[in-house]
């Protein structure tokens, strides 16, 4: 069983605790190239009782307030994922009242950012980095992000013209194109750049019957797409578009067409880049697998999102072709009182043998 510690920092980056004691509906998320979350609640009058024992004894918002003081998750003695608080609820569960206490990792500093530069012929996680440098550099917004690793993704050169962009769906946007890089923001702030995010993990087999507890997943077209209109910047007839299609697809599953919007970019090789890999992740038919294990089965200090294991699925023939490599998409984990995990896990397989090659195998 894990050991767990929530501990409280201030804006400025100092420590101010370990509040893991008065906790309870502990969850956690992380999500490949996307942001992670933290939830957890507090009885009010615990809570007032611990803002005086950290010597903020008049001040309720000393301790958590939202803006101003981040969480840091550590689990085994393990940094795993920082966030900033975004929201507390109160609510009255007679006799007690309760906080509902609600975080977004850094990622979503960037969700109310926006930026107006052009890069030409730059390596894409020096475009990256570049522009939470110029984010650093306005009036009130240095978040304390700075430049971490880069793994293998010094590869790929763009060349992007963004106008009033907002800065989280750049980064995420960059990471979706074909040869895009991964991305993390560890949990001191850091932002790292992969060529591909994860280890090869073939010794993490989950099987079920076996040790995955519960599963789900859909077959389904309806979210297929295999012709797409991407358009820029300019309204009606003035705006910038780039089409992508597939004919394979179409052959199989008929003409599904889709409208992808992308508002800031102007250049017409971008809109390309991003029409081809709305095509490339949406033609075939969809069938992911989502799975739950109970405590134990994964050591969360080691298997990470980004990480491709073995995924089997035995006992019906319709289930049966679920049996392969898959890379972890998402992690959705929820922690007891006694730290014991229940572990909620979605994959893909799309590209996975690429995926792999590029990935180091664990040792």
């Amino acid at each position: 069983m894990a050991k767990y510690e929530i501990e409280v920092w201030s804006k400025s980056g100092k420590p101010l605790g370990n509040i893991r004691q008065f906790c309870k509906d502990f969850t956690w998320s992380k999500s490949l190239n996307d942001v992670e979350t933290v939830t957890f609640s507090i009885d009010l009058m615990r809570y007032e009782e611990l803002l005086e024992g950290a010597g903020f004894k008049n001040d309720p918002f000393g301790l958590l307030d939202v803006g101003n003081h981040d969480i840091r998750i550590k689990r085994n003695g393990k940094y795993i994922l920082g966030a900033n608080i975004i929201q507390i609820g109160y609510s009255v569960q007679d006799p007690s009242i309760t906080m509902a206490v609600s975080c977004y990792g850094y990622l979503n500093y960037y969700k109310t950012r926006y930026i107006t530069a052009s890069y030409t012929d730059w390596w894409q996680e020096d475009i990256l980095n570049d522009v939470i440098v110029k984010c650093n550099a306005e009036t009130g917004g240095d978040y304390g992000v700075r430049r971490g690793t880069t793994t293998g993704a010094h590869q790929v050169k763009r060349t992007r013209t963004y106008l009033r962009k907002e800065v989280k769906s750049l980064i995420q946007q960059m990471s979706d194109v074909i040869n895009g890089p991964d991305f993390d923001f560890s949990p001191d702030k850091k932002f790292n750049v992969y060529d591909v995010k994860g280890v090869y993990r073939p010794s993490v087999r989950l099987a079920f019957p076996g040790n995955i507890q519960s599963f789900n997943f859909n077959r389904s077209i309806e979210k297929v797409s295999n012709f797409v209109w991407a358009v820029g910047s300019g309204n009606g007839e003035d705006a910038v578009i780039a089409t992508s299609e597939d004919t394979d697809s179409e052959n199989a599953l008929y003409r599904r067409e889709k409208i992808a919007t992308y508002n800031s970019v102007v250049l017409q090789d971008t809109l390309k880049q991003h029409a081809n890999a709305v095509i490339h992740y949406t033609k075939d038919i969809i069938e992911l697998p989502s799975v739950t294990v109970p405590d134990g089965v994964l050591d969360l200090n080691e298997v990470d999102v980004g990480d491709t294991v073995s995924v089997s699925m035995t006992g019906a023939l319709s289930l049966s072709h679920i049996n392969g490599n898959y890379r972890i998409q998402k992690l959705d984990v929820t922690v007891d009182d006694n730290d014991s995990e229940t572990v909620s896990i979605s994959f893909d397989d799309i590209d996975i043998d690429d995926i792999i090659s590029k990935q180091e195998t664990e040792e």
